[in-house]
C-alpha cells in the first residue's frame, strides 16, 4: 500500500511537470491566434526564435551606420568588382528586423532594412539583379522583402517604419513581375507537359514553395491578381511534385535540409497567403511532409541524413564553394513553425533539442 502511494504521487508530480512545461510553452502565444500576419509575427517574436533562432543578432555593428548595408559574398564583390554576387545575401535583413522587432531594439530594424535598401539599389529597372542564376537568388530577396513588410505591419512599430516601406513596395513589386515575365517564367517553370526530362528549377522541390511565398506573398500585399495566381499554381506544383512518402524530392532523391527549408517557405504561405480553401489543399502535402522530416530528427536532436542528395557527407558546393553542410538551424525554424500552427508542444520540445545539437556542434 505504501508502495502505491509513493508510485501515484510520483505520477502526478510528474503529470504536474509536464502540465506546467505545457502551459509555459503556450503562455509564449499571443491570443490571436497563428493564422495571418499577426500569427507570422508570433512566431517570429516567440521565446524559442529568441532562445535560439536570433542570439547570432544579438547587437548591431558599432559602425552601421558607416556600411553600406552588403552581406556576405557581396562585401568581397564591393571590393573587387570581378567577384560574384548574389542577391540572396542581402536576406539576412529579415533576420535582422526580426530580432530587432523580438527585442524592441529599433536599430537592429533599421540596420535590416539598410541591408535589403542595398539589394534594391543593385536592381536594373526592369525588376532584374543582373548576375548569375538571378531567377533563384531574387526569390530568396523578393521573400525576405515581403517578410519583412508584413511583420513590421503587423507589429507595433508599423507607423515608424511605414515610410521606409512605402520607398520598398513599388521596388518589390517590380522585381515579383519580372519574375512572372512570360520570357522569365517559361524560362524557369516550363510547362511539365512538353519537357518530359526535368532541369532547372523543376529539379528542387523547396523552390516550388519558396517562389510561391514570394510571389504569392506580393500579390497579397499589393492585391494582384496574376502574382496570386502564379502563386498558387506553385504551390499546387509544389504539392503534386511530393512523393507519396512525404518526400520533396531534390535533385532526384531526398535531402533533409533541404526539405525543411521547403516547408518554412510552405508554412509561411499557409499561414499568411493562402485562403482557407487552400489550407485545405495544403494541408495533406503539410502532414506528409513534416510526418518524413520528423522521422529523420532522434532524440537527442541529431537528424538522420542517410541518402541526402544534396547537404551533408557528400554535399554539393554552396556559393562560397564549401560543400553545404546539415541545416539543423533551418530544421529547428521548420519544427518550431508546423508546432506553432498545430500548437503541439510536444513538436517545439523537439525543435529546442534539434537547435540544442545544432549549438552543441558548434561549440565542439
Amino acid at each position: 500500500m505504501k508502495h502505491m502511494k509513493i508510485m501515484i504521487g510520483l505520477n502526478l508530480w510528474i503529470f504536474a511537470g509536464w502540465l506546467l512545461s505545457s502551459l509555459m510553452v503556450f503562455a509564449e502565444r499571443p491570443p490571436n491566434g497563428v493564422l495571418g500576419t499577426a500569427g507570422n509575427l508570433a512566431l517570429e517574436t516567440s521565446g524559442i526564435m529568441v532562445d535560439y533562432a536570433h542570439p547570432s543578432r544579438q547587437k548591431v555593428p558599432a559602425d552601421w551606420r558607416s556600411l553600406s548595408g552588403a552581406a556576405g559574398l557581396n562585401l568581397n564583390w564591393e571590393k573587387d568588382p570581378s567577384q560574384p554576387w548574389f542577391i540572396e545575401y542581402q536576406k539576412v535583413g529579415r533576420d535582422w528586423v526580426a530580432s530587432g522587432l523580438a527585442s524592441g531594439d529599433k536599430d537592429k530594424i533599421r540596420w535590416g532594412l539598410k541591408i535589403l535598401e542595398w539589394g534594391f539599389s543593385r536592381m536594373e529597372p526592369d525588376g532584374e539583379f543582373k548576375h548569375a542564376d538571378c531567377y533563384h537568388s531574387a526569390s530568396f530577396f523578393v521573400e525576405a522583402v515581403v517578410h519583412v513588410i508584413l511583420m513590421l505591419e503587423a507589429s507595433a512599430f508599423r507607423a515608424e517604419f511605414a515610410g521606409t516601406l512605402e520607398v520598398f513596395k513599388p521596388r518589390l513589386l517590380i522585381a515579383a513581375r519580372w519574375m512572372i515575365r512570360p520570357d522569365i517564367d517559361a524560362l524557369n517553370w516550363p510547362d511539365d507537359n512538353n519537357y518530359p526530362r526535368i532541369f532547372g528549377e523543376r529539379r528542387y522541390a523547396h523552390r516550388r514553395f519558396l517562389d510561391a511565398a514570394a510571389i504569392g506573398g506580393v500579390g497579397l500585399i499589393f492585391q494582384d491578381k496574376p502574382l496570386i495566381e502564379k502563386g498558387g499554381w506553385l504551390i499546387r506544383n509544389g504539392m503534386a511534385f511530393q512523393q507519396p512518402d512525404g518526400i520533396n524530392p531534390e535533385r532526384g532523391g531526398p535531402d533533409t535540409s533541404y526539405q525543411a527549408l521547403g516547408l518554412v517557405y510552405a508554412c509561411r504561405y499557409y499561414q499568411t497567403i493562402a485562403d482557407d480553401a487552400m489550407r485545405a489543399e495544403m494541408e495533406p502535402t503539410l502532414k506528409r511532409g513534416y510526418a518524413w522530416l520528423l522521422g529523420r530528427i532522434q532524440v537527442n536532436g541529431d537528424i538522420d541524413a542517410t541518402g541526402n542528395t544534396r547537404t551533408g557527407a557528400s554535399g554539393e558546393p554552396s556559393r562560397d564553394g564549401k560543400p553545404k553542410r546539415l541545416d539543423y538551424h533551418t530544421t529547428g525554424v521548420a519544427v518550431a513553425c508546423w508546432a506553432q500552427l498545430t500548437r503541439n508542444p510536444d513538436l517545439e520540445l523537439t525543435a529546442r533539442r534539434v537547435f540544442e545539437f545544432d549549438r552543441k556542434c558548434r561549440a565542439e
